[in-house]
C-alpha cells in the first residue's frame, strides 16, 4: 500500500525557512518542544497538545534526514501552492491550470532545489571529510608510536636473551674459573624476572592495542569510503534528476518553438495568401473594368454608326424627296408643251445646219 502524500507544511511546523541549517531546525524543534510541554504550558487542550507534538515530530524527522528532506523539497512547491491562504479559506476556489510558465518555475525551483541539496551535501561531506581524515590521522600516529614502543621492547628483549645466552654459553662456562663473576642475588634475579614479566605484558598490551588501533584506522578507511561512495550515490542521483528535469525543459522548449514556427509559418501562409486574393481581386476588378470600357466603346462605336447611317439615311431620304418633287413639278402640261416646242425647235437648227 503506497503511503498518504504528505500534505503538511514542515518549515512552517518548525518556523524556519526553507533554507535554514541543521542546527537551526534542531533548535527550533527544541523550543518548540519545551513550548508544548504539558509542564511548561498548561492551557492546551490534550487532544490539541497531542496533535501539534505529533506534527512537530513529523516535521523533525523528515528535516532532520538529509535524504528525507531532500524528496520532501522536491515536493515542497507543489504543497505551497496547494496550502489555502487565510483569505480564500471560506471561498475555496478551484486551483489555475497549468501554464508553461508555471511549469518552467516549477522545474526551476525544482533545479534549484537539487542544486542547493548537492551543495549542502557538498558542504556536510567536507565537513566530516575533514573530521574522518582527522582520526585517520591521529589513528596512524597512534599506530605508529605503539609499534616503535613494540620494537623498543622487542630491542630491549633480544639484548636481554642475548645476554642470558652468552652467560650461558660454552665459553663462559670454560673461562668461568679463571674469571669468576660475582652473582645476582635473589632479589636482584626477582626483579629481573619481574621486569621480564612486565616487558612481556606491556609488550600484549600494545600488541593488543596496536591491534585495536589498526581495527579502528580499517574501520574509519572504511566509513570514509563508505560516506564517499553515499555521497557520489545521491549526486548520481540528483544528477540524473535533474538531467531528467533539463531534458524535460530542453522538450518542451522544443515543442514551444517548433510551435512558434508553425504559427509564424501559418501566419506567414495567411497573409500571403490574402494578398494573393486581394491581388486576384484587383486583377479581376480591373479585367471588369477593362471590359466594361470596351463594352461602352463598343456601344458608343456602334451608337455613332447607327447615328452615321441614320443621317446618311436622311440625306438620302431628302434628296430622295427632292427628286421626287423635281420630277413632280416637270410632269406638269405647261413644262411639258415647252419642252416640246424646244425639242421641235432644236430639230429644225439642226437640220437647217446639216443642209
Amino acid at each position: 500500500m503506497a503511503p498518504a502524500p504528505i500534505r503538511e507544511d514542515y518549515y512552517v511546523v518548525l518556523e524556519v525557512q526553507q533554507t535554514a541549517a541543521p542546527e537551526l531546525i534542531v533548535r527550533s524543534y527544541r523550543r518548540l518542544a519545551l513550548k508544548l510541554h504539558p509542564d511548561r504550558n498548561a492551557k492546551h487542550d490534550a487532544t490539541e497538545a497531542f496533535q501539534l507534538v505529533c506534527q512537530l515530530g513529523r516535521a523533525y524527522s523528515t528535516l532532520k534526514d538529509e535524504s528525507k528532506r531532500r524528496d520532501y523539497d522536491l515536493i515542497y512547491p507543489s504543497i505551497t501552492r496547494s496550502r489555502p491562504s487565510p483569505q480564500t479559506t471560506q471561498t475555496p476556489r478551484p486551483p489555475p491550470a497549468s501554464t508553461p510558465q508555471s511549469e518552467a518555475l516549477s522545474e526551476a525551483a525544482q533545479i534549484a532545489a537539487l542544486q542547493k541539496s548537492k551543495q549542502e551535501r557538498g558542504a556536510r561531506w567536507w565537513t566530516k571529510r575533514n573530521s574522518f581524515n582527522s582520526s585517520i590521522l591521529e589513528l596512524q600516529r597512534n599506530i605508529r608510536r605503539l609499534e616503535q614502543e613494540i620494537k623498543n621492547l622487542d630491542s630491549i628483549i633480544a639484548a636481554e636473551a642475548a645476554r642470558e645466552a652468552q652467560k650461558n654459553s660454552w665459553g663462559n662456562w670454560l673461562l668461568s674459573p679463571i674469571y669468576k663473576k660475582a652473582e645476582d642475588s635473589e632479589e636482584e634475579k626477582a626483579r629481573k624476572d619481574r621486569e621480564r614479566q612486565e616487558r612481556k605484558i606491556e609488550k600484549d598490551m600494545k600488541e593488543r592495542r596496536l591491534w585495536l588501533k589498526k581495527a579502528d584506522l580499517k574501520e574509519e578507511e572504511s566509513l570514509l569510503r563508505k560516506a564517499k561512495e553515499e555521497v557520489d550515490a545521491a549526486d548520481l542521483v540528483e544528477d540524473g534528476k535533474i538531467r531528467v528535469i533539463q531534458d524535460r525543459i530542453r522538450a518542451r522548449e522544443t515543442w514551444e518553438r517548433q510551435e512558434r514556427e508553425r504559427v509564424e509559418r501559418e501566419r506567414i501562409a495567411k497573409s500571403w495568401k490574402q494578398q494573393q486574393e486581394q491581388r486576384e481581386k484587383r486583377e479581376r476588378e480591373a479585367a471588369e473594368a477593362f471590359r466594361k470600357q470596351q463594352a461602352e466603346e463598343r456601344a458608343a462605336a456602334q451608337e455613332r454608326q447607327e447615328e452615321h447611317a441614320r443621317k446618311w439615311q436622311k440625306i438620302l431620304a431628302d434628296e430622295a424627296q427632292k427628286r421626287r418633287e423635281q420630277d413632280a413639278h416637270f410632269n406638269r402640261p405647261e413644262y411639258l408643251f415647252t419642252a416640246e416646242g424646244s425639242t421641235r425647235q432644236a430639230s429644225t437648227s439642226t437640220c437647217q445646219h446639216n443642209s
